[in-house]
């Protein structure tokens, strides 16, 4: 009996061990999608500065940004999760999670409205020369 309570100890421990990698493998993952977000905001923002301010283009940035902001504090809450056992701390990291999601919606909805705004603006041009080229078609007969 207690060989076979030592063997299940034993696998409970390699188990423990496994959550506890995978944990720590979460959060670095979640590290370089911040990374990558926060590179991302930088250089849209940079796009921005360069090309002729729009609406649009604003509220693409300041989405990029929010959802930036919420991944941070997902990386954050994931190492949390990834270091501790304690109840406080795993409780007080699932809030984090639910706060990242909250801003990662925020941020995406922004740029779908950004992106509505980029499509609206380009059909209004192709129409526009879609309307002077039948102008000038017209013209010609």
């Amino acid at each position: 009996m207690d060989r076979n309570q030592s063997q299940l100890d034993s696998n409970e421990q390699k188990k423990e061990a496994k959550i506890q990698d995978l944990n720590q493998k979460v959060a670095v993952s979640q590290w370089i999608q911040f990374i990558g977000q926060f590179t991302e905001a930088i250089y849209l923002s940079q796009l921005a500065k360069l090309q002729p301010e729009s609406k649009g283009e604003k509220t693409n940035v300041a989405g990029q940004w929010v959802q930036t902001l919420g991944q941070g504090i997902e990386a954050v809450g994931a190492t949390t999760q990834g270091l501790t056992r304690e109840e406080k701390l795993l409780v007080e990291a699932q809030i984090q999670g639910m706060i990242e999601d909250a801003l990662q919606t925020v941020g995406n909805a922004m740029q779908v409205v950004a992106n509505k705004e980029f499509i609206t603006g380009d059909l209004r041009t192709y129409l526009d020369e879609l309307i002077d080229k039948k102008d000038t078609i017209m013209g010609v007969f």
